[in-house]
């Protein structure tokens, strides 16, 4: 697992320029209109699964299910955002130009004093995907189109300039680790699911 995710790190790295110029076109920012736009990016909304988790409280007796939801989305979220502090790495995007070169780091930790337009990991994509996949693991039959949620999630950030593919990707990673720790939890304490309950992906 570590060896495929490292190769597709290094993968997407050297495609993150090309992919980049493929995603965003300024003629195009108009599809943050488009109500096919904002369904995707709000899967990356905080809200949405504070929401999402409140209706499962609400509805099941056994209120871990809920709990499970809003802190798979909650600690992806915050761990996408203490990286982004850590790393300092630049949106690809300012002002709707393209940085020229390459990558642009303000130095480890300077994030701190300056937390804007920084890119590395998306954290919309990191919640997303903390909450699509929390959501999968009680929703086995509908694990795909939640995990299409997800990824379209990613995609409209990059659409936007706002985030590289790897951005995306270390999103991904971010959300899917919460996930899954919080898939254990749920196994111990969701009457019906057999502990150490995995994933669907």
């Amino acid at each position: 697992m570590a060896l495929f995710i490292f190769g597709a790190f290094a993968l997407l790295s050297l495609l993150d320029i090309p992919l980049l110029h493929i995603f965003y076109h300024k003629p195009l920012q108009h599809i943050e209109y488009h109500d096919w736009y904002r369904l995707l990016r709000i899967m990356g909304y905080m809200g949405t699964w504070i929401i999402v988790g409140s209706v499962y409280i609400a509805h099941d007796r056994n209120r871990h299910r809920g709990l499970a939801i809003f802190f798979s989305a909650l600690i992806s979220g915050a761990f996408a955002e203490l990286t982004k502090l850590i790393v300092a790495r630049e949106r690809p995007v300012i002002n709707s130009d393209i940085q020229p070169g390459w990558y642009h780091f303000r130095g480890f930790f300077s994030g701190f004093s300056d937390g804007s337009n920084l890119g590395f990991p998306s954290s919309h994509t990191a919640v997303a995907f903390g909450g699509c996949l929390m959501l999968a693991c009680f929703l086995p039959k509908a694990n795909r189109l939640l995990l299409m949620l997800a990824v379209g999630c990613g995609i409209t950030r990059m659409l936007t300039g706002a985030h590289f593919a790897t951005d995306v990707f270390g999103g991904a990673l971010l959300g899917w680790g919460s996930a899954r720790m919080m898939c254990y939890f749920a196994g111990a304490h969701v009457e019906g699911l057999r502990p150490k309950y995995r994933m669907p992906f």
